[in-house]
């Protein structure tokens, strides 16, 4: 008697409308039709706001743990339309080749006709998945002109108003206008930075004063709390061309991970105005001045990560993360005196962390290591193969037995041990990462440093590995 297959059923939708298919509605037929085939639903992977041209089924939230970890358990996706599965032909083919490598699943469409364990199915699969990622395509051109239409227009896009403005109705869309409390924090700001105060002695007067955070006045705050004034969030206010009432945009910056704002400019190359000037032109120039002779010299990064074992490692205090904090102090003769500690991201004074403070290497990255290789330096590195269930069905081969499909954790040939003798910091980090490993640091005569190693760390690591 032939086995019944397992079937999972993956519901996508990016946004709600009078016009799409309601999640319920995917679900209802996804599950009549697995009925009407004699297929069992062992699971639902349902993933809401999700755009399938943006996000590939292997980085949904919901389904990327079934393809990742429960592959073994179904033998067929089943989605509505293929266009709540993917829309573009790249992940279509990486789905087909997943499906091959993990069994021959099969990947079934509720409502169209064909079926992708078959080589005709697979073709008019590729073609109604070109014909979505051209509808996609055209739905992106056209927010795109939108967008770029209401960019060089005088309106405000709908977004958090630049600190220092508000936003006010008119003819049905949204304009800008300088908020008086706002303005009044910047322009006081910009005159201390000119005749010369810190911006970090600002932020620390503003917080004593109570005056509201950027993030306050955003209506971001629905803790309760308030929000903290920090140096780098004051430095991109004072530096961003909207304080003379210029429409700004966020542009890449090459090679770095942050963006700047930069001047909209129209089809006839001037900039756009959107609202009156918080700071007039002299003033805001002069605060650039100020601002770049009192930043400190750029010194030249490294290529690895600043923060050695960077999301290993936990305050032992409040679990935050800790990070590398450098300080410069400035010698009289020039030069300036550079000091490295690790200590949590928590806001320093913070009720809620005891502020531990640790060396880099002496306290942290040399004896972890050393407690990770007596803890589990003899364990074997393993890495993760598909097996594939025997067919009792199969006469040729009476000796097979029936089985379902499973995890193979076939090993490398080395200890873990071996495997981090030769890898960096950071490399050895990003295993523990995998592995779900994190350390609680607490100070000597606190704790100490106290690891947490899950059972299946090992099974964790072996699903990156080849």
């Amino acid at each position: 008697m032939a086995r019944r297959l397992n079937a999972l059923i993956a519901v996508r939708l990016s946004i709600q409308t009078e016009s799409t298919t309601s999640p319920e509605r995917q679900l209802a037929v996804c599950r009549s039709f697995c009925v009407s085939r004699g297929w069992d639903v062992v699971g639902v992977a349902e993933d809401l706001s999700v755009s399938a041209t943006a996000v590939p089924p292997w980085k949904r939230p919901e389904l990327s743990r079934w393809l990742e970890d429960r592959a073994p358990e179904f033998d067929v996706i089943v989605f509505w339309r293929l266009d709540r599965f993917v829309r573009r032909v790249g992940d279509l083919q990486e789905m087909i080749e997943w499906a091959e490598r993990h069994g021959d699943k099969g990947l079934v469409s509720a409502t169209e006709p064909f079926d992708l364990t078959s080589p005709a199915g697979k073709e008019t699969a590729t073609m109604i998945a070109t014909f979505a990622q051209m509808e996609a395509r055209a739905v992106a051109e056209r927010v795109t002109s939108a967008r770029a239409h209401l960019l060089t227009s005088s309106r405000w896009g709908g977004s958090s108003p630049p600190f220092g403005y508000r936003t006010y109705a008119k003819d049905g869309a949204r304009y800008l206008e300088v908020n008086p409390e706002t303005a009044a924090i910047v322009r006081e700001a910009a005159q201390r930075v000119i005749d010369g105060e810190p911006v970090n002695a600002i932020c620390r007067d503003f917080e004593q004063r109570g005056l509201p955070a950027p993030a306050d006045t955003y209506q971001r705050n629905k803790s309760g709390r308030d929000f903290v004034w920090y140096p780098r969030t004051l430095k991109g206010i004072l530096t961003s061309p909207t304080l003379l009432g210029w429409k700004t945009r966020s542009e890449d910056v090459p090679g770095k991970a942050y963006k700047k704002r930069v001047l909209v400019h129209d089809q006839d190359g001037r900039p756009v105005r959107v609202a009156e000037a918080v700071l007039d032109q002299g003033v805001f120039d002069g605060l650039q001045h100020a601002l770049a002779r009192s930043a400190s010299p750029v010194t030249q990064r490294s290529a690895r990560p600043r923060t050695p074992l960077l999301g290993v490692i936990k305050c032992g205090g409040c679990g935050k993360n800790l990070q590398l904090h450098t300080t410069r102090k400035r010698r009289k003769d020039g030069t300036y005196r550079v000091t490295e500690k690790i200590r949590c991201l928590s806001r320093v004074g913070s009720p809620a962390c005891p502020g531990y403070v640790f060396l880099p290497d002496e306290e942290i990255v040399t004896p972890i290591r050393k407690m990770l290789l007596q803890r589990v330096g003899t364990v074997p590195v393993t890495h993760r193969v598909y097996v594939k269930h025997a067919d009792p069905r199969d006469e040729s081969n009476p000796s097979l037995t029936a089985e379902t499909d499973h995890w193979r954790f076939v090993p490398l040939g080395t200890t873990f041990a071996e495997r981090w003798q030769s890898m960096e910091t950071s490399e050895i980090g990003e295993d523990l990462i995998r592995a779900g490993i994190t350390v609680r640091c607490h100070p000597p005569g606190r704790g100490g440093l106290v690891a947490k190693i899950p059972e299946d760390f090992r099974e964790r690591l072996a699903k990156f590995l080849r």
